[in-house]
């Protein structure tokens, strides 16, 4: 309802209350009377209002491609409309009669010498209505205007109805007299009629006298003295006995006393389903609802001769029999309006608690049954039309607080009226009910088209004649064809219970049936589709018959059709089915007995004597017995096979006949069932044959539900939110599925991208969609023909897939489901789907008013019973704390306030049920969540969404192992001065409407501010100081330090951290939700914040595509960029510090999706922002490393004595490290002299930035990535000294978890330290410490890493079994997510087992080789030139092993363009190495006919690449041995001295023993450590057991 600053409703009217503000005062206040009609009359004035320019309005919507957002405005537009006028009349004492969709009826009661004062009071009343509300400008360009009309005299008041059910009617001759003037009236003009002129003061009033007899037009009053209004509306009071008593109230009749007898009355005159929601409880803003419902206007027209008495008893038998045939078929009578000429009736079927599938045909089934019955049994009527539409309209509250009505509203509740006048005297209906009932088309006749006032496209109309039976046969068809391009998925089994069938039937020559079992959409019909293909493919005759719900009324329907089939007498012409039958019967039924079939197939053979002796019973015996007697000849000639879809709709003797046929004709038969419908006893029969297999038809896996969207699409891959959107609406429905991708490609919503073209490095961040797609594993492998073109898709950046509405047919299956839950249960799920798929219970009981704990569980637990919801599994659950119980000061009382009002109420007295192991639910049931979301009105929509805001504010941070705080350090802290000035809320940005739910929460959610009760990374005083005594000097120290901490590690006393990280379900149960509220009650600013906390929470969880995702959409939100800087103007208001860190998360994403480009683009962007310039020539480089080495080391600020100001520092300071690390790592990808010197100029400045932050753990952090920068460029200075620094450095790092992650990369980077001096049984061990850590911290990114050089530690060493394990865990880590860069490092590993490994594998050649083919030009790949150069000459040196030295020359040649571009890493100097290789063995095994193949001088350049390896490589010694033994064997062989290794197919083999590995025992306890990995099971190519020992025992020697 829309009441705008007026009365609000109390928090709890009671019962009596709010069922007195669904009525009016005359029924309220009346005296109960005998239960027959009965006329009561009284004196009384009533005014008329008629909205103008409404129906227009709803025209224009109508023609809107977006129906449903229209349908709202419209809702709104009115209800704010009317409520205002509403509360007007009731000021003035009016009496509010009823609320339609277009007006009102307001009656004063008085005696009849006080007419003429109440006439002047309604006059006074509309003159004022008409100034304040006259005309409403809506954005729409309609205007709505108000015509107002005035009448006076006697007003007769009639119930009708039974004991169930009662309406009040108002008739009478001022009845026809206040409608005539409203027609009268024009736009903004009040018209009396002629009585109420009569009775009036005229010398009060200026009129027109418009017709003689008929009515006046109000211009308006005269101002003579000494009149005074105000006196004459206090004396008007005298004559109200009901007015109002109390400025507070604006009824009397809302605060009367408890009367149990008239709340029993009252009931009477109110539907059953409101009845229900008052009853509990309910508010009303819960109630209104947006559905598609059917509904039935019924006019009848009375003779004027008949008498008021006699039409009243007229129009109370039409009613009860109207009710009575309408709630058979699920619908309701809602009201009855009388008019000039009779009565209407408005019946709307599928109202909430009413839905059913079949609504329309009910509509026009209980239509015919009506206009049947009046015109029969109805004496007095003249005319019987009725009209029957279907489509969405809003059906709810409309008015104000105290005086409101359940009503209907929408353009085909003015198209239903309008047909009523442009067709009388028929049953007519539109297209949609035509089409949408399912009918047969023999029982409508399309109508004529007519012009109708107001309605510019009303589509086709159709009269429906009835249910006439046509003599026909079913046709021969099944729901689905087979498609050629699209296999069946996850059918095997069911395809399998077929073959067992027919290969029973086949060999032992008994009759086999197989029914398939399954719920809509789970694709039986697609199986019979496939079984039909596969049946004919193999010789067999198929019957196929699709059944219908008509069909089970026909009595041996079935088999009539199936034999006509059969006989090929159902498609051939009328006359000459007789021949065709006879030629099938001929030799097979005795001729005498051919007339048998005379009625069974509509034909006329000659009635035989024998026959006509025969009764019908004998005769029916004896049509089976001839059709058995044809099958059984039929089948010896050939195999048959019924294939029946939608059985349960056969009629009880077919399936009589089809058991007999079962037991005796070896035929197979295949039917679909529908498990809700309830069967027959023959059906049931039929089952528990023992030819008779029932088999389950089960949902589709998550898988093949993503490949099965991947073909409707036509793509091979589909983005992360699109995969979330169709599972969570799919939940393994194929038909949803189908029904989904055809929705989005109509929308035109997605955009499809060339897979093939090759990619290129973009230079705007608005154009990645497709880069960031490409840059993520696919859902399907491409096929391998070069002709066929590849697509993935991305949806448009402008587009929120969680608003995207469901397709009609989706919607209507699911409002079906929702509707066959009670009232309660429909509630809960409706707040339910505001929440989201996931839901937590204590955010949903602040969704429920007056809902306990107790009653809470109760609904929940019947909900799990029936499967709508289910539990979450305790590893998806939030954890207690801190995430579960808001921190929020302000959230935390109000919750303990709540609590104390709750101590006292009845259900606290009861025994609370105790609490499920989790307290988050899912939905069960595909698309409930999203159709029940959709019923909302967009008002109380938008109030719930910020409802979950406000709750889910106080938990959108860092986990409680994580010790809380933003994902982007110091956050809140960076952005509170300009977000949280004056503490007002900018949440709340939409007006209020008078909802009950926006009064209670606007203004109470704020974006986080540093109050917030949350801990920044705190530590343990004592502990710390404790621990500050024992610094770590040395590298020992710090490893014993470390195997101490890993020793104490247990369940008891767990010393790595208290609780594993739950930050992944913050980021899905609280961030992405918080975002999605946000966005949809349209509150940007605070959906901007939240966005990028989300896009920071997915990098650390090395999600790159859903931070691409998150980031999106804050550019959406920020709008499209201007071509210049400083014509750049937000939509959002952001400050600097967060654009800076947008940009800085956007650099991130792109580094990732190897963007580098872009990515150092917004990375200077972001430092510009945050105050610290990059430079961009040679000289500003010099001269910031100047700068840099001197005057910033020099001046060091000290931090500000403000805490809150500290933090915001410190906030920037970690930004500005970031993006100085990102860019390090930018410039560090090529090794050229100008990428160089700006690597190490971020990498100084980084370290300098890292000093003044307060966290020990971050400056570790920076000397690790430091000390691996000086690694890759060679420096081995400062690559050990900043290890040793990050060693000293590292003594607080236990106390948070922050420092664990400082610890970890500490370990990976001792690890590869040790790895490239050749330390490798010391680099095994530390990698497996590393990964232990890593793996506890759940950090995705640093395990892969870790794993990447344990693997290279334990290949160098030989440890082939170490290897698989390694390769085996890491596959099982990426294989949860895709990261390309990952697979490739993991392929690449796999290539060198299967070069060196002696019979390990891993993984095939060809997936490898597949996969670097598919990947190699993305951008992700062409930035990373030491992984390629790896991944390229290990295929050169396979595909020169088999000699296939056109393709060892296309790879060989890809390496050698690489070559420039790598540095000393471990990466690259591996691959380095194995270049070096190659060029070995192409010079020592090329025939001199493939040499041509190598550019001139190729055999000649070795030397060159050996003196850049030892120049270049200097940080990477474990290498230096090997390539001196290549040196050696290239000068060798080009002086001749030796041929000893012309035979050399593995050269790393035959010196990889020689090289220099550090003189220490192998590891004590390395197989506990390999037990950590937790892999089991080896696959090995070849057996080389015996020689392991050996070739271990030679490497150590």
């Amino acid at each position: 309802m829309a009441t705008g600053e007026r009365e609000a409703v109390p928090p709890q009217w009671p019962v009596e209350a709010r069922l007195a503000a669904l009525l009016p005062d005359l029924l309220v206040f009346r005296k109960p009377g005998g239960s027959e009609p009965e006329l009561a009359t009284a004196q009384g004035v009533l005014l008329g209002v008629h909205v103008t320019g409404f129906t227009a309005l709803m025209d224009r919507f109508s023609l809107s491609c977006k129906l449903e957002h229209d349908m709202d405005k419209l809702a709104h537009i009115f209800s704010y409309y009317i409520s205002d006028i509403v509360e007007h009349v009731l000021c003035f004492g009016g009496d509010i009669l009823n609320i339609t969709g277009n007006g009102l009826l307001a009656l004063w009661t008085v005696e009849q010498n006080q007419l003429s004062d109440i006439i002047t009071l309604v006059a006074k009343c509309s003159l004022e209505i008409q100034e304040k509300f006259g005309i409403y400008h809506t954005r729409e360009g309609q205007d709505l205007q108000l015509k107002i009309g005035l009448s006076a005299g006697r007003i007769s008041q009639v119930i009708i109805g039974d004991e169930q059910r009662q309406y009040l009617l108002v008739i009478g001759r001022d009845i026809d007299g206040v409608q005539l003037a409203q027609r009268l009236a024009q736009a903004n003009e009040i018209v009396l009629s002629w009585n109420c002129w009569k009775l009036c003061e005229q010398y009060m009033f200026e009129v027109e006298i418009m017709r003689e007899d008929e009515a006046v037009k109000l211009r308006d009053m005269r101002i003579i003295d000494p009149f005074d209004f105000d006196e004459h509306f206090d004396k008007c009071l005298d004559y109200l006995p009901h007015y109002r008593t109390s400025a507070d109230i604006l009824r009397t009749a809302l605060v009367l006393d408890p009367d149990s007898a008239l709340e029993q009355t009252l009931r009477k005159h109110i539907m059953k389903n409101l009845l229900k929601k008052i009853d509990e409880g309910q508010p009303m803003e819960y109630i209104s609802e947006f559905r598609t419902v059917t509904m039935v206007l019924v006019s009848l027209e009375f003779h004027k001769t008949a008498w008021m008495l006699h039409l009243c008893h007229l129009i109370q038998e039409a009613a009860l029999y109207i009710s009575t045939v309408i709630e058979k078929g699920g619908g309701q009578l809602s009201r009855i309006f009388m008019f000039e000429k009779g009565c209407m009736f408005l019946c709307v079927f599928g109202l909430p608690g009413d839905k059913k599938p079949d609504e329309c045909a009910h509509a026009l089934e209980s239509s015919f049954s009506i206009f049947s019955f009046c015109w029969e049994n109805l004496a007095e009527t003249k005319l019987v039309s009725i009209s029957v539409t279907n489509g969405p309209v809003f059906c709810g509250m409309v008015g104000a607080v105290a005086r409101h009505e359940y009503t209907v509203i929408g353009p085909k509740v003015s198209l239903v009226a309008r047909m009523i006048t442009a067709y009388p005297g028929l049953v007519s209906c539109d297209e949609v009910t035509y089409l949408r009932s399912m009918l047969p088309a023999y029982n409508f006749k399309k109508l004529p088209e007519k012009m109708m006032k107001n309605i510019s496209n009303p589509g086709k109309i159709y009269e429906y004649l009835g249910h006439r039976r046509r003599i026909m046969f079913g046709k021969r068809h099944l729901a689905r064809e087979r498609d050629k391009n699209q296999s069946l998925l996850d059918r095997e089994k069911e395809v399998e219970a077929f073959r067992t069938a027919q290969q029973g039937c086949l060999h032992q020559r008994k009759g086999q049936a197989v029914l398939y079992e399954g719920r809509r959409g789970y694709g039986k019909s697609q199986l019979l589709a496939e079984i039909n293909f596969l049946a004919q493919k193999e010789g067999h005759r198929v019957l196929p018959l699709k059944l219908k719900e008509a069909d089970s009324k026909h009595c041996f329907y079935t088999i009539q059709t199936l034999m006509a089939i059969f006989f090929e007498i159902d498609t051939c012409p009328a006359y000459y089915r007789q021949e065709y039958l006879y030629k099938q019967l001929h030799g097979t039924v005795e001729e005498p007995l051919h007339c048998l079939f005379n009625d069974l197939f509509f034909v006329k053979f000659p009635l035989s004597f024998r026959v006509s002796h025969m009764d019908n019973p004998a005769r029916h015996r004896k049509i089976k017995a001839c059709l058995l007697q044809v099958l059984q000849k039929a089948v010896r000639e050939t195999p048959l096979i019924f294939l029946i879809d939608e059985a349960q709709y056969m009629d009880a003797a077919s399936w009589e006949f089809l058991g007999t046929l079962l037991s005796s004709v070896p035929i197979i038969m295949v039917m679909t069932l529908t498990p809700a419908f309830t069967l027959c006893g023959w059906a049931r029969h039929f089952l528990q044959s023992p030819q008779a297999t029932l088999v389950p038809i089960s949902k589709l896996a998550a898988t093949s539900l993503l490949r099965m969207a991947c073909w409707e699409l036509g793509v091979v891959s589909i983005p992360q939110e699109l995969q979330t959107y169709l599972l969570c609406r799919c939940l393994g429905n194929p038909l949803y599925c189908e029904v989904l991708c055809q929705d989005l490609l109509s929308k035109n919503i997605l955009l499809f991208h060339d897979l093939q073209k090759e990619e290129k490095e973009n230079s705007k961040w608005e154009t990645l969609s497709a880069n960031a797609m490409k840059s993520t594993m696919y859902s399907i492998c491409p096929a391998s023909s070069e002709d066929q073109e590849l697509y993935v898709c991305t949806v448009k950046d402008d587009v929120n897939l969680d608003t995207v509405l469901l397709p009609p047919l989706l919607k209507e299956i699911a409002v079906n489901q929702l509707d066959q839950l009670s009232s309660e249960e429909q509630l809960l799920v409706k707040c339910a789907a505001v929440i989201g798929h996931s839901f937590h219970i204590d955010l949903l009981q602040r969704l429920l008013p007056g809902w306990g704990k107790s009653k809470l569980l109760q609904v929940l637990r019947a909900l799990v019973d029936i499967h709508v919801l289910h539990w979450c599994n305790q590893s998806q659950e939030l954890s207690a704390e801190p995430l579960l119980v808001p921190s929020s000061v302000e959230i935390t009382e109000q919750t303990k306030e709540k609590r104390k009002s709750d101590a006292g109420s009845p259900l606290r007295l009861q025994e609370e049920p105790p609490l499920p192991q989790t307290e988050l639910l899912e939905f069960g049931v595909p698309l409930l969540r999203e159709a029940a979301w959709e019923l909302w009105p967009k008002t109380q929509q938008a109030a719930l969404h910020l409802e979950c805001a406000c709750f889910l504010r106080a938990l959108a941070c860092r986990c409680g192992s994580c010790r809380g705080g933003d994902f982007i350090p110091f956050h809140r802290f960076a952005i509170c001065s300009t977000k949280s000035s004056g503490g007002i809320s900018r949440f709340c940005s939409y007006k209020d409407t008078g909802s009950i739910i926006t009064q209670v929460i606007t203004g109470k959610l704020l974006l986080p501010s540093p109050q917030d009760s949350f801990q920044f990374q705190t530590k343990s005083p004592r502990s710390q100081e404790a621990f500050t005594r024992e610094h770590c000097r040395t590298e020992e120290e710090f490893l014993d330090q470390v195997n101490r901490k890993l020793s104490q590690t247990s369940p008891e006393k767990d010393s790595l951290t208290t609780k594993p990280c739950r930050c992944r379900e913050v980021l899905n149960l609280v961030l992405s939700p918080l975002t999605r509220h946000c966005l949809v009650i349209g509150e940007n600013t605070c959906a901007f914040y939240y966005l990028l906390e989300a896009a920071a929470a997915s990098l650390d969880l090395s999600n790159n595509y859903m931070a691409f995702f998150y980031l999106r959409k804050a550019s959406s939100l920020l709008g499209p960029p201007s071509a210049f800087s400083f014509f750049k103007k937000h939509k959002v208001k952001i400050c600097q510090f967060e654009e800076a860190t947008f940009c800085s998360l956007r650099s991130e994403v792109c580094f990732n999706m190897g963007q580098i480009t872009l990515a150092k683009k917004l990375a200077r962007q972001a430092l510009r922002l945050l105050r610290r310039s990059f430079p961009w020539t040679w000289f500003g480089v010099i001269f910031q490393t100047f700068l840099e080495k001197c005057w910033r080391s020099c001046s060091l600020s000290q931090p500000p004595n403000n805490p809150s100001e500290n933090k915001k520092k410190l906030a920037v300071l970690q930004q500005q490290v970031h993006c100085l690390s990102l860019l390090r790592q930018l410039y560090n990808l090529e090794a050229t002299a100008f990428n160089r010197r700006f690597a190490c100029l971020a990498a100084l400045m980084q370290k300098n930035s890292a000093k003044e932050l307060a966290s020990e753990a971050q400056v570790v952090s920076t000397y690790v990535a430091l000390s691996q920068f000086a690694q890759n460029m060679g420096d081995r200075e400062k690559w050990l000294h900043s290890e040793q620094v990050a060693i000293q450095k590292s003594s607080l790092c236990w106390f948070s978890r922050e420092g664990l992650l400082a610890t970890a990369q500490l370990m990976q980077a001792l690890a590869y330290t040790k790895l490239c001096l050749g330390h490798l049984d010391f680099s095994i061990k530390l990698g497996f410490q590393a990964h232990e850590i890593c793996r506890h911290l759940k950090k995705p990114a640093l395990e892969n890493l870790v794993l990447s050089v344990l693997f290279r530690s334990a290949f160098l060493k030989k440890k082939f079994d170490l290897c698989v394990h390694v390769l085996k865990s890491q596959w099982a880590l990426l294989s949860q997510g895709h990261d390309v860069l990952g697979l490739a490092c993991f392929y690449a590993a796999c290539l060198d087992l299967l070069l060196y490994g002696e019979g390990w594998l891993c993984r095939p050649f060809g997936e490898c080789l597949h996969f670097i083919e598919q990947y190699e030009h993305s951008c992700v790949l062409t930035s990373q030139s030491n992984v390629m150069l790896g991944v390229h000459s290990s295929l050169a040196m396979w595909f020169a092993q088999d000699s296939q030295w056109n393709l060892f020359e296309r790879h060989f040649s890809k390496a050698r363009r690489l070559v420039k571009k790598t540095n000393a890493s471990l990466f690259g100097s591996h691959g380095f190495v194995r270049f070096l290789e190659c060029h070995v063995l192409m010079l020592q095994k090329m025939p001199e006919g493939a040499s041509k193949l190598t550019p001139p001088g190729t055999r000649h350049q070795p030397l060159q690449y050996f003196k850049e390896f030892f120049s270049r490589c200097v940080t990477c010694p474990v290498y230096h041995q090997r390539v001196s033994e290549l040196k050696a064997s290239v000068m060798r062989y080009r002086k001749r001295e030796s041929t000893s290794l012309t035979n050399i197919t593995r050269p790393f083999d035959t010196c990889l023993t020689r090289i220099w590995i550090e003189e220490e025992e192998l590891l004590e306890g390395n197989s506990s450590f390999e037990g950590n990995m937790g892999i089991q099971g080896l696959v090995r190519v070849a057996d080389v057991k015996e020689k392991k020992d050996e070739e271990i025992q030679e490497c150590v020697c």
